[in-house]
């Protein structure tokens, strides 16, 4: 079951102002309330390969973006795709009464949640939609794999690769909720991106690399909207599909490195206006 975890925080100093860059450490604060209350999970959640079954956002105030007043009210973000983890997650976050993140100290004020099953996103989804708008409020990023030449980072968040992403994550944790076949030719021929306002951005993923260039990845940041082309010629369940993913990524984020901050996104019921 897809959740979303908000745990409001406001630090205790009145004078803190929080780094650029926090993803690592709300990762390594996150892990630390949960090993208090179940030290398997969080070691599942740590060493889990390939697809992390969380994504997190750094420190972020109510518009997604990194707090820069002194003393402001923030928030995290935390997205759990798996139904077995929601309840111990969820105690483990209302159990600590502040949490460390980088230099800064944090009281909980309050934590809100918000579920929905993977039944629920697939029947609940639109077979009419033909349109899915985003915001990127953290940098949104891929990666070359290995045996694709060098290693490069592809910080476009091009269709097929958002929603492939998407459409593979959904497989790996929703279980009997299976997608049709008919999505992934619709992501393939037929969805595009028709408008972005796109900046690029750097994110801190691995700050004990001595290497300054391992330590930041690459993304792009600002908003998105993808569309149906020829959209008549796509099935009604293709189109429900797709519209699932498109919530999902509520939860799941896009692309890399998600549990270490990147990738949180927002869908907007309509498009950005245009330039």
């Amino acid at each position: 079951m897809p959740t979303q975890i908000v745990v409001s925080l406001v630090p205790t100093a009145a004078t803190a102002v929080p780094p650029p860059h926090t993803g690592p450490a709300v990762y390594a604060a996150f892990l630390k309330a949960v090993r208090a209350v179940d030290p398997e999970l969080s070691t599942v959640l740590h060493d889990r390969p390939r697809y992390k079954p969380f994504t997190l956002s750094p420190i972020v105030d109510e518009r997604g973006r990194a707090p820069s007043e002194p003393g402001q009210p923030a928030r995290i973000v935390v997205g759990l795709l798996v139904d077995a983890y929601a309840a111990p997650v969820l105690a483990a976050l209302h159990s600590a009464a502040g949490h460390q993140i980088a230099q800064t100290r944090y009281r909980t004020v309050d934590v809100a949640v918000h579920a929905l099953s993977y039944a629920e996103l697939a029947t609940g989804a639109d077979p009419d939609a033909t349109t899915w708008a985003f915001d990127l409020l953290t940098p949104v990023g891929f990666a070359t794999g290995r045996g694709d030449g060098a290693r490069r980072q592809r910080p476009w968040p091009d269709a097929e690769r958002v929603f492939g992403n998407l459409s593979r994550r959904w497989d790996a944790f929703a279980g009997e909720v299976a997608l049709p076949a008919s999505a992934a030719t619709a992501v393939a021929d037929h969805l595009e991106v028709v408008d972005a306002q796109l900046r690029m951005a750097t994110h801190l993923v691995e700050p004990g690399q001595h290497n300054p260039e391992h330590r930041f990845r690459r993304g792009t940041v600002g908003s998105v909207t993808y569309q149906l082309a020829e959209a008549t010629g796509v099935p009604g369940d293709a189109r429900r599909a797709v519209d699932a993913l498109a919530t999902f990524a509520t939860y799941a984020g896009f692309g890399d490195r998600t549990a270490m901050g990147m990738g949180h996104v927002r869908r907007r019921l309509s498009p950005p206006p245009q330039r």
